[in-house]
């Protein structure tokens, strides 16, 4: 998902797509577990409380990112106001619910059995979160969850921004002013070796995401690779299945950094990337 963890409305076309297969995902998930009966409680928490919540929480951050893209301007993206406006809103609801929130984030357990497990083995009354799901596929208080860490990931993604915006403008000249470089393979060579960088930890990948790395890699370079990332690394999900990087480049990289490239492609059924 690092595809969008910056500021970018010139990707809602990839917005949309990644929301239909999250969206899919979810169905399917829940025709899966319809059908199905839990060996334990514990199995069932598990489902309601760890698996299906993160799937829903990339939907629903997903979903919030490209209201807010199609809500505001190129300019309005520029000023500082309508993310504290947001950043405020978001707390606001997150501050309504902060009993649940507490207990999610204090580690308790206590509730378990009560917040996550089907409504048809509870038979207990429906929340206002729960009050359309299906019976056999939903829980009371696993959407809520869904939502309060999708918030967090949006107040997170906002404050950011607000941080840039905070720095100051500088009158720097481009990299290429100084070094005149320029790329000479092709623009998948380029994406794959952004790629390589950034999932080995050859960079501090703590203080940017694989977006800002291959923009700051394209100044240096003179090429323009960030519309590239999503369709090749889309491509070859799609080719492998897995989320392997398959770089010639990554080869010259420590054995140990080469395995931590490979990500398990069973994760929430392959639709959380």
């Amino acid at each position: 998902m690092e595809f969008f963890e910056c500021v970018n409305p010139d990707m809602t076309p990839q917005l949309k797509d990644k929301i239909a297969q999250l969206a899919q995902g979810i169905a399917d998930m829940n025709a899966c577990v319809r059908k199905y009966r839990f060996a334990t409680v514990e199995e069932e928490v598990l489902y309601f409380k760890e698996i299906k919540p993160r799937l829903v929480k990339e939907y629903v951050f997903l979903s919030a990112l490209k209201a807010f893209y199609e809500k505001h301007s190129h300019f309005e993206l520029q000023r500082s106001k309508i993310y504290k406006k947001e950043i405020n809103r978001l707390l606001y609801f997150m501050n309504g619910e902060k009993e649940f929130y507490r207990y999610i984030r204090s580690g308790q357990t206590h509730n378990d059995e009560r917040y996550f497990r089907r409504l048809s083995e509870l038979g207990t009354e429906r929340t206002l979160y729960s009050l359309n799901d299906d019976l056999e596929s939903s829980c009371s208080h696993g959407f809520l969850l869904a939502k309060i860490t999708a918030y967090e990931k949006l107040v997170g993604f906002y404050t950011r921004q607000l941080n840039r915006l905070k720095l100051p403008q500088t009158s720097e000249l481009p990299l290429t002013t100084a070094l005149p470089l320029e790329w000479k393979a092709n623009k998948v060579d380029a994406v794959e070796l952004v790629y390589a960088l950034y999932y080995s930890g050859a960079v501090n990948t703590e203080k940017c995401t694989v977006h800002e790395l291959a923009k700051q890699f394209g100044e240096l370079f003179q090429i323009q690779i960030t519309e590239q990332l999503y369709r090749v690394h889309r491509y070859k999900t799609t080719q492998t299945g897995t989320r392997t990087l398959p770089c010639k480049t990554a080869e010259s990289f420590p054995q140990q950094s080469r395995r931590r490239i490979h990500l398990n492609p069973k994760l929430l059924l392959g639709f959380v990337e």
